[in-house]
């Protein structure tokens, strides 16, 4: 197999997988993405956005428009790792300043905020 040949089997493969782990699914009723998002903010990958996103998201998703909850996916399941996202969160590090001007992302700071998590 040439080198080119396997290149662009790589090139496709990561296509693919950028196409399916997109932030937005194409078509996606309104209550098929609030139920999504709501399981998406639960199980993060790490405990501390299990707790932070899926409490907001408990408590928020059902009253958010439809431009809301398409931010809202797109600040957890966009290009933010992790530990970034908590970090934002918990005043540890500032947001680039496209996450910091996001509604959304206020909305959820300020729920975080007023959950009066412990300062270290």
């Amino acid at each position: 197999m040439t080198t080119r040949l396997i290149a662009r089997r790589l090139f496709s493969a990561t296509q693919m997988t950028r196409s399916l782990t997109r932030a937005e699914v194409p078509g996606e009723k309104l209550d098929a993405k609030r139920g999504r998002l709501l399981y998406q903010s639960k199980k993060r990958g790490i405990l501390e956005n299990d707790i932070l996103l899926g409490t907001f998201a408990e408590e928020n998703l059902q009253k958010m428009s439809e431009s809301e909850l398409k931010a809202y996916d797109k600040l957890i399941n966009g290009e933010h790792m992790e530990w970034d996202l908590f970090y934002y969160l918990s005043n540890k590090k500032t947001p680039p300043e496209d996450v910091e001007k996001c509604q959304v992302y206020q909305m959820v700071k300020k729920f975080v905020d007023e959950k009066r998590l412990p300062k270290s």
